[in-house]
């Protein structure tokens, strides 16, 4: 359980910044704020991909 707490910690951390959009105003966007969140999701896509079985973890 302690493992799931942590998990849902650090959801909750990340919805909170998405939320925020990411500390960057929208109007303000730029290429490095494109890349750092290209490779935010594409770690996100990798614990979802595993947690769903999809992607490269499908049957």
């Amino acid at each position: 359980m302690t493992t799931k707490a942590q998990i849902d910690a650090m959801l909750d951390r990340l919805k909170a910044l998405s939320d925020d959009h990411f500390e960057t105003h929208p109007d303000e966007i730029n290429w490095g704020d494109v890349g750092t969140l290209n490779h935010y999701a594409s770690l996100l896509r990798q614990i979802t991909d595993s947690a769903f079985k999809e992607g490269e973890h499908a049957a």
